[in-house]
């Protein structure tokens, strides 16, 4: 009979073992949604010769889509990293800068952009979580992104949306040609000089992802063609150096 007590126990100790890592594990933290705590918005601006339609894009005929993020007090700093850039360095931090400033000039609407220098922080292209820096540069974006000019990637909190990291990656590839213009007439109807490549501005490229900061959506319906915030960007194109009807009135819904 001891024995059998005896082998009864051990028995018991094995499959006790046994059981419980499982037991005691952790289940995996809201798995196959992401970071628990943060929502990850993706927007890429396509060339307007690529096909396929952008991240948080809207088709509906209307001049703006709000996304439902945004920053607390209205306010934003953000840094420029200039490692790889295509255009000059003097190019590069004129026409970032110049393009924070023209929302930041809207009277309809309250949001103050503030530069805070420059960095080696590079884009969070790959980030996991944010790093609370908020970066434009660039980097090569075209072997995850065919197609694309520039990509912006916004970290919020999931609970009450409230925007905490934006970067910004414009394009190294060679197939575009990086430069500042230095605009004197209506850029609505200037073009940029033509080159062999696909010639992007530096100011109207980033005055559209300055918009995806803000947390307007890319629009592709024909109705919203003129508007910056437009999905896609055409050859040597400098309209959305300047802000639509569209546009003006999606910032001040958002930050009155």
């Amino acid at each position: 009979m001891k024995r059998i007590l005896i082998s009864i126990v051990i028995i018991s100790v094995i499959l006790l073992t046994s059981i419980t890592p499982a037991l005691a594990a952790p289940p995996t933290d809201n798995p196959g949604k992401g970071h628990p705590e943060f929502d990850r918005i993706v927007f890429v601006h396509y060339a307007n010769n690529f096909a396929k339609k952008g991240g948080g894009g809207n088709n509906a005929p209307q001049l703006y889509s709000y996304s439902g993020y945004h920053w607390v007090n209205n306010s934003v700093s953000y840094w420029i990293n200039l490692s790889n850039n295509r255009a000059s360095g003097t190019d590069a931090l004129t026409g970032i800068k110049a393009s924070f400033q023209t929302w930041q000039d809207d009277p309809g609407s309250q949001i103050v952009f503030t530069y805070q220098g420059t960095t080696s922080a590079a884009p969070g292209l790959n980030a996991s979580v944010p790093d609370y820096q908020n970066v434009t540069g660039w980097a090569y974006l075209s072997d995850r992104y065919p197609g694309a000019i520039a990509v912006t990637i916004v970290w919020a909190t999931r609970g009450n949306k409230h925007i905490v990291d934006s970067d910004t990656a414009l394009n190294t590839d060679i197939y575009f040609a990086w430069t500042q213009a230095n605009i004197t007439s209506d850029p609505d109807t200037t073009l940029l000089p033509s080159t062999i490549a696909y010639d992007v501005d530096v100011q109207n490229i980033m005055t559209h992802e300055a918009g995806h900061w803000l947390q307007l959506n890319d629009l592709y319906s024909s109705a919203a063609i003129e508007q910056t915030m437009y999905g896609y960007a055409s050859d040597r194109e400098l309209k959305k150096c300047s802000l639509e009807s569209g546009d003006l009135a999606g910032v001040k819904t958002i930050y009155p």
